[in-house]
């Protein structure tokens, strides 16, 4: 009996190549580490640009001032799945659509520091740094291109290790645009009441190469099994790939499980590991049902596992988010 095999690799992020100056880059065989930017330090602009030492307000716990010429709003272009609470806008006076700072907080029953439903229905994942502000560091996401979102658009978030994470979306025309660069300067000076940052943001090394050496293993078995996972092979060689892979991710689970990941990245650690551990289940789920000649177990494990791996390659993406960029995703070679 030949079991009806339809393997369907998960959508994966797009792999990101980046290097900022300040640390060297530290490269692992699933992992890159991403050193941080100064965002101020000689971050100079030609143009001429609106002064930013102006009115104040405030969003949530985070004051800031906005230029001259500026002024608080209540509409703008929306950000398609970028869900916000306790939201503040200014924009300059009558270029709400296509200027302006949106300032918010981020729901916080996310893994990642990027909302999933508005990261899904990105071309691409975003260029990423660290950036030290003021008085905090923050993440910086450039190259965004939102459906429906018509400016040119930079988010910068802030991370809270009590409470929810705030995000500050900067639009404009263009990225050389003199509101964009009023919008950053606007940033950079913005005081986070009550949410002393007692940790760096910066990826550690140690870490990184413990992560990677949890989980690289089984991405090459992923990308190895997997692929012999298709259409026409007999149920016994089904069972034994299945077995494999479940074994592989138990193994990346119980590693996983020893680590101690620092607060910026504790949400994503735990993430990766429930998402390791549904697919252990499930690929335990296809072996029994190949050994059981049972095509509707069969079936329904198959869909077990494609929203397992769907939920490691995004978890993955949150690491890619927080600095952590994946060198080569299991799913791009599967499509291979």
């Amino acid at each position: 009996m030949r079991l009806p095999l339809r393997a369907r690799p998960a959508d994966a992020a797009q792999p990101i190549r980046y290097r900022a100056a300040g640390l060297p880059v530290f490269v692992v065989p699933l992992l890159v580490l991403v050193a941080v930017l100064g965002y101020l330090a000689g971050h100079t602009h030609s143009k001429s640009a609106p002064s930013v030492t102006a009115r104040t307000t405030r969003s949530g716990d985070v004051v800031f001032q906005y230029p001259l010429g500026w002024e608080p709003v209540t509409s703008g272009p929306p950000i398609a799945s970028l869900s916000l609470a306790q939201t503040r806008r200014v924009a300059p006076r009558g270029q709400s659509a296509s200027a302006g700072l949106l300032v918010g907080s981020l729901p916080d029953d996310e893994p990642g520091p990027l909302p999933a439903a508005f990261v899904a229905q990105l071309p691409q994942l975003p260029r990423i740094a660290l950036v030290d502000l003021i008085e905090v560091q923050a993440y910086r996401y450039t190259q965004l291109s939102p459906r429906g979102f018509a400016p040119t658009l930079t988010l910068f978030v802030i991370p809270n290790a009590e409470g929810a994470w705030t995000a500050l979306a900067c639009y404009a025309p263009s990225a050389s645009s003199p509101y964009m660069y009023a919008c950053e300067q606007t940033v950079a000076a913005v005081t986070v009441a009550g949410q002393a940052q007692t940790y760096q943001l910066t990826p550690e090394p140690k870490y990184a190469a413990e992560i990677s050496a949890a989980i690289g293993t089984l991405d090459k078995l992923r990308i190895s099994l997997k692929r012999e996972l298709r259409p026409q092979i007999t149920a016994a060689r089904a069972e034994q790939l299945a077995r494999s892979l479940a074994s592989g991710f138990g193994e990346a689970g119980t590693a996983l499980a020893a680590l101690v990941p620092g607060a910026p990245v504790a949400q994503a650690q735990e993430a990766l590991a429930s998402a390791i551990q549904a697919a252990r289940a499930g690929y335990n789920a296809l072996a029994s049902a190949a050994a059981e000649l049972s095509v509707p177990a069969y079936e329904t494990a198959q869909r077990r596992v494609a929203a397992a791996e769907a939920s490691v390659d995004k978890a993955l993406e949150n690491f890619a988010l927080l600095g952590y960029i994946p060198a080569q995703s299991a799913a791009d070679e599967a499509r291979s």
